[in-house]
């Protein structure tokens, strides 16, 4: 398993009611959800989504570890750490 960090930009759009989460580094990976929770799990769906797809494409797949950790050195964040373990091939 390859611990990976991202940026996530959650917003509150007042009007619908709703809690949009974008991940900018693997754009376009935006989801939304009812709650602020809601949110926070259906955005870790879609990063391992992208994810997958990405590593199955052959496309690189970048992230934000290295800003994230020198950034944290310089002031408290939050970082929620999602487990991703990568597909494994089937032969056919």
């Amino acid at each position: 398993m390859q611990n990976r960090l991202y940026k996530v930009v959650i917003t509150h759009d007042a009007d619908d009611g709703i809690f949009i989460a974008e991940v900018p580094t693997l754009s376009p990976c935006i989801t939304y959800g009812e709650t602020l929770e809601e949110a926070i799990e259906m955005v870790k769906e879609a990063i391992e989504g992208v994810i997958e797809s990405r590593e199955a494409n052959g496309y690189p797949v970048s992230d934000d570890t290295e800003e994230l950790r020198v950034e944290s050195q310089e002031r408290l964040q939050a970082v929620v750490q999602i487990p991703f373990t990568p597909p494994v091939a089937i032969a056919s």
